[in-house]
């Protein structure tokens, strides 16, 4: 008796060790035939930022104002250059019906411009609105880079620049001509802090009517070769499509 148990308990034993190497072989033989999902390689321009963002919007607005097609059709929903997060965002329904995805107003306008909201080495946000006439709602395109090169990462609509104002850009920080790449070392930058986060940088470019004010409180037009690096000032002027317009430069001791 005792023998027969050994029999079948080894019987059983060799049947599981069968059945368990059997699975494990179709286990091994599934995996190693199942095709490898291939990882989405994200395509970037060298071209700047802004002329990145101008010929994608060019496209778009041609499309919304087609009378026989539309930017879903000729499929710039599937740019390139356009990251996967916001492909998938731009083809899902957007929730206000009235304002168009990209272009952010109503009614959509004939003309856009844009200008550079700020500049870091690795991320540029830019904001595109109407060239016409002021229109409720902006575009806001952040722009990041990725090797050598630039894609668009995200666009938000927002109403923060519906209302006119004497300054489109109004910031305290510090002179510096002597930056690093990206940057260019031939214009003076003003590298300052938004929302907290410091390490924010810009060009400034000068005219007959920028006015700088020293510390005396005197003010005269601005001298270039006059600053010195990190110099802290407050800056006021517009933001353009290659930097800050200087109106008001403002030293502070």
């Amino acid at each position: 008796m005792v023998n027969k148990k050994i029999i079948v308990g080894v019987a059983v034993l060799v049947f599981l060790t069968v059945v368990i190497s059997l699975s494990l072989k179709e286990f091994k033989t599934d995996t190693e035939i199942k095709p490898i999902e291939a990882t989405e390689i994200q395509q970037v321009s060298t071209d700047d930022p802004i002329d990145i963002v101008l010929d994608f919007y060019g496209d778009w607005l041609d499309a919304v104002q087609s009378t026989s097609t539309d930017p879903y059709q000729l499929g710039l929903v599937d740019e390139p250059l356009l990251s996967p997060e916001l492909r998938s965002k731009l083809s899902n329904p957007f929730e206000d019906q009235l304002k168009d995805p990209v272009v952010c107003q109503d009614p959509i306008p004939e003309k856009i411009r844009s200008k550079r909201l700020y500049e870091l080495p690795d991320e540029v946000q830019i904001v595109v609105f109407s060239k016409e006439q002021p229109l409720a709602g902006q575009a806001i395109a952040t722009i990041r880079r990725l090797n050598d090169g630039w894609y668009i990462e995200d666009i938000e609509c927002s109403r923060e620049f519906d209302e006119p104002r004497e300054f489109t850009f109004e910031y305290e920080g510090n002179l510096l001509k002597s930056v690093p790449p990206p940057y260019d070392p031939n214009y003076w930058h003003l590298v300052y802090s938004q929302d907290g986060t410091p390490g924010y940088a810009v060009p400034l470019f000068f005219s007959t009517d920028s006015q700088c004010t020293d510390v005396n409180r005197v003010a005269a037009m601005c001298d270039p070769n006059q600053f010195t690096e990190t110099q802290k000032v407050m800056l006021r002027g517009n933001m353009t499509e290659l930097g800050v317009e200087v109106k008001q430069l403002e030293y502070i001791e």
